[in-house]
């Protein structure tokens, strides 16, 4: 069906929502005259009529060139138009009539009104951008909000694109020279020395987990612009007691495979293959804050030893596919690249020293995922770094865990 254009959508929205506020009037003045409902309460229940019956005309009329391919979907769409138009109707109606029917003294349906008209501006950009149109704006708006939203398709799905690849190598390059010349004298060893971050050694000694985010790939070197992608780059720490770096690194190579036991985020792990200090490795990540996403991901780690004190790893995943209904019979791999652009490369840099008492082990994550829009950047920017923020945290939280937990006789 062709695109009515924008002006022509515009008068059916507006002419919709002229019939829905004549029902929120409606549904408010029987309400509050004939029932003892608090006007508030009242009005509550008048706005959520409005919104059902706008809904089913904008999915039937003013949007119809881009109607839902099936019921599922419809019921999609409709919580994403209750998040977004709902949001702003019931939220925006009860605040303004707060304002100037119960601040102002203004007549109860004069209220609704002015009420009325204020929110339906912002309804329109809402549902033409975020509701009934299937971008990238409407992905990383519903991942900022709906922790269940994992359907690329429904969502908006994003094509990882040449020049992002580009940038996320040059990044990564000077990450790995960084890494590689820590083992140099006059180089900080730890990440968190390099950003200059305070008094972590005690923390991380008393048990808190000291976290910094990197906002470029090496000291006082230039940040990299990232063209429809963002980086996520954060370090953080953990103190073990009572273990020296040859026993961490020994438990590290028999967990190699059984993270699923240890880490909160790695739904099932098998180790690939082993030579020496290099590992290969598939892992099931589930990754979630106000999302919940499920990848199948393979990862090449390799260890170092840097005399008796220290030691380092660095792990890449060679493969990152986002799942489509994980956890049923219908689960299935999207392309990757071409899915919800949640998580497109991940490296982490491990380094470990022996200090007095036991050894602190410190990771610093770096992944890639979609850009934020530049609307929505004020509002889900650190929505979207919270999550490799508070990822990083579990899998130290349960490395430390693992490797604090007894042993018995037959694992020594």
């Amino acid at each position: 069906m062709e695109d009515p254009g924008r002006f022509s959508r515009w008068l059916r929205f507006n002419g919709i929502g002229a019939l829905g506020a004549g029902l929120q009037l409606s549904v408010l003045g029987l309400l509050t005259r004939l029932t003892p409902l608090h006007y508030l309460w009242a009005t509550g229940v008048a706005v959520e009529a409005a919104v059902l019956h706008n809904f089913c005309w904008h999915e039937r009329w003013t949007w119809s060139d881009r109607r839902s391919p099936s019921r599922l979907h419809v019921y999609r769409r409709l919580g994403r138009f209750q998040l977004t138009n709902g949001l702003i109707s019931v939220a925006g109606n009860l605040v303004l009539m707060r304002v100037f029917a119960g601040m102002l003294g203004m007549d109860t349906l004069a209220a609704n009104i002015v009420s009325i008209l204020i929110c339906s501006m912002a309804n329109f950009g809402a549902s033409e951008w975020l509701v009934f149109r299937r971008a990238a704006l409407a992905a990383v708006f519903m991942m900022a909000l709906h922790p269940m939203t994992t359907h690329a398709a429904d969502a908006g799905g994003a094509e990882l694109q040449a020049a992002t690849v580009q940038a996320w190598t040059v990044y990564e390059r000077a990450v790995d020279a960084r890494y590689d010349s820590a083992a140099s004298t006059g180089t900080p060893f730890f990440a968190l020395d390099g950003v200059g971050e305070a008094d972590w050694r005690n923390r991380a000694r008393g048990g808190v987990i000291p976290m910094a985010r990197i906002e470029r790939p090496s000291p006082g070197g230039a940040e990299i612009d990232v063209p429809n992608g963002k980086i996520h780059h954060w370090t953080g720490a953990i103190f073990v007691p009572g273990v020296s770096v040859e026993d961490v690194l020994k438990r590290l190579g028999e967990l190699a495979g059984n993270e699923q036991k240890h880490y909160a985020d790695v739904l099932a792990s098998r180790l690939i293959a082993r030579h020496d200090d290099r590992f290969q490795i598939f892992m099931k990540l589930r990754r979630s804050k106000v999302i919940t996403v499920t990848y199948n991901t393979e990862h090449d780690v390799r260890y170092r030893r840097l005399g008796s004190a220290r030691a380092s790893a660095r792990s890449v995943a060679t493969r990152i596919a986002q799942l489509e209904a994980a956890g049923t019979p219908q689960e299935h791999e999207l392309k990757p690249g071409s899915d919800g652009g949640y998580l497109w490369r991940l490296n982490a840099y491990w380094r470990y020293e022996a200090v007095p008492g036991g050894v602190l082990i410190e990771c610093e994550s770096v992944s890639l995922s979609r850009a934020v829009p530049y609307v929505l950047r004020p509002f889900a920017t650190g929505m979207v770094e919270g999550l490799a923020r508070e990822s990083l945290e579990r899998t130290l939280t349960g490395l430390r865990t693992y490797l604090t937990a007894p042993r018995t006789a037959a694992q020594r």
